[in-house]
């Protein structure tokens, strides 16, 4: 940033011509009002923007020295430890330069006379903090896109003449509408968001309509504006009008949907159709009562509210869910190596199933349940199991998201074969099973059986020798 000595000779004289008013024209900004105001004559240049400060910690753009078609007029400038707002774009400031493109800040709150007049402008939006726009402001570019903003309240005399705009939307906070705002253009379809501004169509030779004099132009308002909010119907000062239906949509308090402004002769547009938990969405209706359903291919002629239809969704019927698990064994074969089979139906898509031995787990079979629910797999028994009981299970998720298993259960020799299987209990221990378990581990079960009676007969005959000495 570097300071500007000196501005353009015109630009300096319409400077020091507002340093000295009072008063101006309609539409413009006293720059330099008072003694307060003169005594911060210092300008700072900015990407070739050179602005005045003032006693508020504002600044106002008053001159641009050309660097670039391109134009960003930045919310604040920096200066000597303190931070100043852009809040107003002076008289002619950006005007006669072959401006191309430009982004206003969102701190400015005024655009003044002539302020970007005779540019090449082909499209610009207004931020919403602006409140006014002067005299002529954006006279003579070729201005075919104009977005105006909520909060803009004043437009003044010739701000977009000798432009080719052929549409324009008016917040609704717009209260005035000078002469002549869009003279000598091609305006055909003005639409406004709220009541009607102040405004000066003009009607005789010479005059100076706010809304030019194209041909065909219509203006649009909404019916709750018709009469008291200013707009009549069929012709509003001079002017081709009409109201545009509101389209509203009632979910029946489930959820909200914007509500639509059809331009008249329009049709509306049915929204994405919304979603309720364990409802469906049945379409929409032109009565609470749901019997005329709305047609969207007939253009709707005033407001209306759409509601809802919603149909309860009965909760669908679950397959029972089922395992089978096949060993491939039976009493007396060998383990190692033995198929397991398995399969399922009426799971959960998309689950784990698992076939698990244990008791130190192994994983025999496992994958995931194919989109019909349903799997088949097949595995086999590892080599070197040891001896004694086992269950293989087999374990799923059912379709309405249960646990699900079936067990096989199996008692394993010494020698590796099956001598018990069952698929509904484990095999009982007792004295004899217990006893057959050690024969077959190798240990004889008879010496320790004699040894037993021995010691039971040993026993006896001391419970006799005690009596007879008691005797």
């Amino acid at each position: 940033m570097s300071t500007v000595s000196f501005l353009s000779r015109a630009k300096s004289l319409r400077l020091v011509a507002a340093s000295v008013a009072s008063v101006m024209a309609a539409g413009s900004i006293v720059l330099m009002a008072g003694p307060a105001q003169a005594s911060l004559p210092s300008f700072l240049a900015d990407n070739g923007i050179s602005y005045q400060f003032m006693i508020d910690d504002t600044a106002i753009a008053v001159d641009y020295d050309m660097q670039s078609p391109t134009v960003v007029i930045p919310a604040t400038i920096d200066d000597g430890g303190t931070t100043y707002n852009v809040t107003a774009i002076g008289d002619s400031a950006f005007s006669y330069n072959s401006i191309e493109d430009v982004t206003i800040g969102a701190n400015v709150t005024r655009i003044e006379r002539y302020a970007f007049g005779e540019n090449l402008l082909t499209e610009v939006t207004i931020p919403a903090s602006v409140t006014s726009i002067g005299y002529a402001a954006f006279y003579y570019n070729d201005l075919t896109s104009v977005t105006l903003n909520e909060g803009l309240t004043t437009l003044g005399n010739w701000v977009f003449e000798s432009n080719p705009i052929v549409s324009i939307t008016f917040p609704s906070s717009l209260t005035s509408l000078g002469l002549g705002v869009f003279y000598d253009g091609t305006l055909t379809s003005a639409t406004f968001a709220g009541a009607a501004p102040a405004i000066v169509p003009g009607s005789g030779p010479g005059a100076n309509p706010s809304l030019g004099r194209a041909d065909g132009l219509t203006v649009h308002y909404l019916s709750e504006f018709e009469v008291d909010g200013g707009f009549t119907p069929g012709m509003w000062q001079g002017y081709a009008s009409v109201a545009d239906p509101v389209v509203s949509f009632n979910l029946g308090g489930h959820g909200t949907v914007d509500s639509q402004r059809v331009v008249a002769g329009s049709l509306a547009v049915a929204p994405d159709a919304p979603v309720r938990a364990d409802w469906e969405f049945g379409g929409w209706y032109s009565d609470e009562a749901l019997t005329t359903e709305f047609d969207f291919t007939v253009a709707p002629t005033e407001n209306v509210t759409l509601f809802a239809q919603w149909m309860a969704v009965e909760a669908p019927v679950l397959p029972d869910a089922s395992l089978s698990l096949n060993l491939g064994l039976a009493v007396g074969d060998v383990v190692a190596g033995a198929p397991v089979t398995v399969s399922g139906a009426g799971l959960k898509e998309g689950s784990d199933y698992t076939g698990i031995l244990r008791s130190t787990p192994v994983l025999l079979v496992g994958g995931t349940v194919d989109s019909s629910g349903a799997f088949s797999d097949t595995g086999a028994f590892p080599t070197g199991l040891s001896a004694g009981q086992h269950t293989v299970t087999l374990s799923g998720t059912g379709a309405n998201g249960s646990a699900v298993s079936t067990v096989a259960y199996l008692t394993v020799s010494t020698t590796g074969t099956v001598t018990y299987l069952s698929y509904s209990a484990a095999e009982a221990v007792t004295a004899v099973t217990a006893t057959a378990a050690l024969a077959e581990t190798g240990v004889d079960g008879a010496p320790l059986g004699f040894a037993a009676l021995l010691l039971l007969l040993a026993g006896a005959a001391l419970v006799v020798s005690r009596r007879r000495s008691v005797a």
